[in-house]
């Protein structure tokens, strides 16, 4: 697969989108997280009112450890949108430009075609991980009083990687099926930031943990908003539960793009 990866680099590492969008996640993430932290922790500092020091006590420091793994996990989720939006458009444009038709006539296969394209995936939910990791470790670094619980909470971290490989299927799914850019773009947006979200509230607000089952909030729901009161958190399925579901939904989108694309017509 690290060839099909070096093939797929060739292709993109012109490509002057890919590094506009790559490199707004590369950068803005780390900025506004740390922004953020900054400009929180010298709130708490200088607050005064009592009832800001009641809530940032419910809600503890998000910006320390241990809880600053799960606010690096949760923040680098904001922002990567941008990368499976991105990977829409790696996708799509190789039916735009019909390379994945040239490709196969070069003598890929058309399972090496999506191994490819898979490729690319693990890159992106590898350096995005690595990034969360370096966000989370430098900020409770310069921001925590105690260096002794460190890797305490560190697992968000693999949640976020989870999460990002979930959205990233998705993506996939959505690219290969819708093949035209800016509707793939548009629907994949709608799941992501409404449909999802939406049919989450209307479960939870009936009282049902269903909610938590929907495609993108079962690994959503792994990594909560670190600044909602834990008082407000409604969710009872274990965490163990929410991973076999994440698994589950990866491995059935990868499953219909298998057998979607061994079917297509390629000249489509």
């Amino acid at each position: 697969m690290f060839n099909l990866f070096k093939v797929e680099w060739l292709k993109i590492k012109t490509y002057r989108t890919f590094w506009v969008l790559f490199l707004a996640f590369i950068i803005l993430f780390p900025v506004a997280f740390y922004f953020s932290a900054s400009k929180y922790m010298e709130s708490l500092s200088n607050s005064g009112r009592i009832e800001e020091e009641m809530l940032k006590r419910m809600i503890e420091s998000p910006f320390v450890f241990p809880k600053v793994w799960l606010s690096a996990s949760w923040m680098g989720g904001l922002f990567f949108v941008l990368l499976g939006m991105l990977f829409i458009l790696l996708i799509t444009n190789e039916v735009q430009y019909r390379t994945h038709r040239q490709n196969i006539i070069d003598g890929w296969s058309r399972m090496d075609f999506l191994k490819a394209k898979f490729s690319i995936l693990i890159f992106f939910v590898l350096v995005s991980t690595v990034l969360v990791f370096l966000c989370g470790l430098l900020v409770g670094v310069i921001f925590s009083s105690t260096k002794t619980n460190i890797l305490e909470g560190i697992y968000f971290v693999g949640y976020f990687a989870l999460m990002a490989t979930l959205y990233l299927m998705l993506a996939y799914l959505i690219a290969i099926l819708i093949k035209r850019t800016g509707l793939a773009i548009i629907i994949y947006f709608a799941i992501v930031c409404i449909v999802d979200n939406v049919l989450w509230l209307i479960f939870t607000l009936k009282g049902s943990q269903l909610g938590y089952f929907m495609p993108l909030e079962a690994a959503d729901s792994l990594v909560p908003n670190p600044f909602k009161p834990k008082m407000m958190e409604r969710r009872t399925v274990e965490d163990y539960t929410l991973i076999i579901a994440a698994v589950l939904y990866i491995s059935a989108y990868f499953w219909v793009i298998i057998n979607y694309f061994r079917k297509t017509d390629l000249k489509t």
